[in-house]
């Protein structure tokens, strides 16, 4: 019963990667916003502007310009009690760091930077050239505009 429970476990796992892959190449986002700070989606599942925290994250792609590191602009974050994407008070400079290498700041998306790597604990990887990645451009409304991305 166990083996064909794992049997049924993998060819779902293949199927569902299936779809994703058909979607990415169709140049379909998906996004998880419910923990994506700046952005919320739609009905459709398009990424949308969260007009409260779209200033968070100008403040960070700001204060980073201006020459803050990132752990002094978390310090700044926590110090003014505003809450990460989850919810949390304490702010990681590692956090600060990937808002602001992500591209979809800047309205792009980079699909398939991570994939499954074992079906049975659900264990995933970085995407180091392992699977096709697809870079789609001006896909949602920028929050910062490129030129001020491609500075920091």
């Amino acid at each position: 019963m166990a083996s064909l429970a794992q049997q049924e476990s993998e060819s779902l796992s293949k199927n569902t990667k299936m779809g994703i892959q058909y979607r990415f190449q169709q140049e379909k986002v998906m996004v998880n916003a419910k923990h994506f700070l700046g952005y919320d989606k739609d009905e459709e599942g398009h990424l949308i502007i969260n007009p409260a925290e779209t200033e968070i994250i100008k403040r960070i792609f700001r204060e980073y310009l201006e020459g803050f590191s990132c752990q002094k602009i978390a310090r700044g974050l926590e110090r003014d009690g505003i809450l990460t994407s989850r919810g949390n008070p304490r702010w990681h400079d590692s956090t600060v760091r990937k808002i602001l290498e992500n591209e979809k700041y800047m309205g792009d998306a980079l699909l398939q930077k991570t994939y499954t790597i074992d079906f049975l604990n659900k264990k995933r990887g970085k995407n180091n050239g392992v699977l096709p990645q697809y870079y789609i451009e001006d896909d949602h409304e920028a929050i910062i505009p490129k030129e001020i991305y491609m500075k920091v």
